[in-house]
């Protein structure tokens, strides 16, 4: 319990870090974008109650659990696994989504077209990610930027996928909606090798019109998206690998359904 509440307050302050200067929370409208059972938003008490402070998540049991003993003065409300949300068009200053587009491989264009269209215009979008830090802890191999872009591990494993991006890739892609303000990158060791935590960006709202297919499409003069579609498809053989390896004692219609899991996102990445 005691990491569980120093780690909510630790992210709070890295949202507060990466707010822009002049920034304050008075009458401010924000949403916990994937607030779990709160352990950010319940450190921002006292900013509740001088603004208007939403909180949501997939997870029935949490959000009955926040809207128990958290509100007041937080809100809350359950979205479900595809947008929208049940908020007006820019009717919030500030979303942020703390280990949350880290899980997200299929929507997660939807999902920036949907925060796009929640905030208002100046509004601000701080999301953590797995850069280095958590790619040789999870992925087991050296971390190569220009190699990652957005690939996937567990996808077969729906919510509980991994999902890990390169900062330039972010950019590139999430970028053509928000203006990348600040990435905080993981301290670093005495030998130089990265914390093991995620990385955070901070970004603002441009004024232009957005959707799904202009967030997916790649550029055909940027070399490192043919790399990262190759670790994709690196990353999905070997998933597909392990998953035929498995003990008999798995149901085949178990493995098929997995396999088969495995065998679309193969597809798609190629």
């Amino acid at each position: 319990m005691r990491f569980y509440l120093d780690e909510g307050a630790r992210l709070r302050a890295v949202i507060e870090g990466l707010v822009p200067g002049g920034w304050t929370w008075e009458g401010k409208r924000v949403l916990d974008f994937g607030c779990g059972s709160a352990r950010v938003l319940r450190h921002f008490d006292r900013e509740a109650e001088r603004g208007v402070f939403w909180g949501c998540d997939i997870d029935e049991r949490s959000v009955a659990w926040d809207e128990a003993n958290l509100s007041p003065p937080f809100r809350f409300f359950r979205n479900g696994p595809a947008p929208p949300l049940p908020l007006p068009t820019e009717s919030v200053d500030l979303i942020w989504a703390m280990s949350v587009f880290t899980h997200i491989a299929d929507l997660w264009s939807d999902w920036l077209v949907e925060m796009h269209r929640l905030l208002a215009p100046g509004g601000f979008l701080i999301a953590s990610y797995l850069g280095e830090g958590m790619w040789r802890p999870l992925v087991g191999e050296p971390y190569r930027e220009d190699e990652v872009g957005m690939s996937v591990l567990h996808y077969c494993d729906g919510t509980d996928a991994w999902v890990f991006h390169s900062e330039w890739w972010l950019r590139e892609h999430w970028g053509r909606a928000f203006d990348p303000l600040e990435v905080r990158r993981p301290p670093r060791a005495s030998d130089g090798a990265p914390q093991i935590t995620h990385t955070y960006i901070a970004l603002s709202k441009r004024k232009v019109p957005i959707d799904k297919a202009q967030l997916e499409r790649i550029s055909p003069n940027e070399a490192r998206e043919v790399a990262a579609l190759q670790t994709s498809l690196r990353l999905a053989r070997k998933e597909i690998a392990e998953l035929a390896a498995r003990p008999r004692r798995e149901s085949i219609s178990d493995r098929r359904r997995q396999v088969r899991r495995a065998l679309r996102r193969l597809l798609v990445a190629s």
